[in-house]
């Protein structure tokens, strides 16, 4: 005689298995089961429930092939958390794949980091993702993050593009310098001047005698920024005297 059953299966409930709710452990079940549909995933998990965080711990462990694909589906992710979607994650959501529309913008965001204090904390930041993140390195970051998100969510792009392109490197160089710096909003706009005459000079220049500078000398444009270079010779003398 067969022995009475005990036990419901599963397939016979109207209740869903119970799933891992807090942690990477929580990410890999529901990614695992739904094939990495992050917007179908996000009901399931408190792990999404933090955009900024999941967006680093996703990103983390993704390899080349696999950057388009999930900076597609952060758009969707980001977008589907009705209860954080702020105007700043859905900014993010929209830029997230796009890449940095130049180098000068990017200095004027260091600047002023450097101004409102977050400078360090940025570089931390930066210089995490110029690395291989292992398991600790992603939650360390992603706690980061998700403690600062309002004043580096509109960095966070840029520094993602830039990690894509490789210029992280470059653009860790250049806040360091900028770390040390007393630099306001005119002086990054100066240096801005400066890096896009040097640009021009490079791709117009052609040799020139004596003479030829010297009549080069009366022109308008030339006196004007002949006068910028005196005054920041005045400028530096009198920082050294």
């Amino acid at each position: 005689m067969a022995q009475p059953v005990r036990e419901v299966p599963e397939s016979a409930t109207n209740t869903e298995p119970e799933r891992p709710q807090e942690g990477r452990d929580a990410l890999e079940s529901v990614l695992e089961e739904y094939g990495g549909d992050y917007a179908d995933a996000a009901e399931y998990t408190d792990e999404l429930e933090n955009v900024l965080e999941t967006a680093i711990l996703v990103i983390s462990s993704a390899d080349d092939a696999e950057v388009d694909y999930v900076t597609d589906s952060m758009v969707t992710l980001v977008k589907a958390g009705d209860a954080i979607s702020t105007e700043g994650t859905v900014a993010l959501a929209e830029s997230f794949g796009d890449n940095s529309e130049g180098f000068a913008e990017v200095v004027d965001d260091v600047v002023r980091l450097q101004q409102e204090g977050h400078l360090t904390m940025f570089l931390e930041l930066a210089g995490t993702l110029a690395e291989p993140l292992d398991e600790d390195d992603a939650e360390r970051l992603a706690n980061t993050v998700g403690e600062n998100a309002e004043e580096l969510a509109d960095v966070l792009d840029d520094l993602m593009a830039l990690k894509q392109t490789g210029q992280l490197d470059a653009l860790l160089e250049l806040a360091a310098t900028f770390s040390t710096l007393d630099a306001d909003e005119t002086t990054a706009n100066a240096l801005n001047d400066v890096l896009g005459a040097v640009g021009e000079a490079e791709e117009e220049s052609e040799p020139m005698g004596l003479f030829g500078a010297l009549g080069a000398l009366r022109s308008s444009e030339a006196r004007a920024g002949l006068g910028y270079v005196v005054e920041i010779l005045k400028g530096l003398g009198r920082r050294n005297t």
